[in-house]
């Protein structure tokens, strides 16, 4: 059922963002594909491709049975450890604290918040200061009209911006 619904693989590139993504996809074909907790490693592991698959074979070598016994958030710790260097993870954290919409279309600007937001959620640990965020990063024209209409979840604060774009 797994492999049914095409996991994406992942060949280990040292890349925030899209090591990030590709955990969520997985997550989505696990919940998708109904698979056990238990599986869930063991079926990871076979769509780790290129440096992903030898940087595994290395760090499993010296333990054969880690497959049965690593849970599936050891694994995204250990994943995060290897894949999103600490350097690159603290500087989207700071683009996310300095992220502004300028010039960006809403769009745009929405898509950097998110994709900087999954590595500063610690900021951001409610909805109500994700949503201040978001609307004191929008330009001042667009802010004004949203605080007037008052949304109240993240995603009415995001249409309420595009429609006055």
């Amino acid at each position: 059922m797994f492999l049914t619904c095409k996991p994406p693989t992942f060949s280990g590139e040292r890349d925030p963002v899209k090591a990030m993504c590709w955990i969520k996809e997985i997550e989505s074909v696990f919940n998708t594909s109904k698979c056990s907790e238990e599986d869930k490693v063991i079926f990871v592991v076979s769509m780790l491709k290129s440096n992903a698959l030898y940087l595994w074979d290395v760090k499993s070598s010296a333990k054969p049975d880690i497959l049965q016994s690593m849970s599936w958030g050891e694994f995204v710790n250990k994943f995060k450890e290897q894949f999103c260097p600490k350097t690159a993870v603290r500087q989207m954290e700071e683009d996310f604290l300095k992220l502004e919409q300028g010039n960006k279309s809403m769009r745009e600007y929405t898509e950097k918040f998110i994709e900087y937001s999954r590595f500063a959620e610690h900021y951001i640990s409610s909805e109500s200061r994700k949503m201040k965020k978001y609307i004191w990063g929008l330009k001042p024209s667009i802010r004004k009209f949203v605080i007037a209409m008052n949304p109240a979840i993240f995603f009415l604060i995001v249409n309420v911006a595009e429609i006055t774009e």
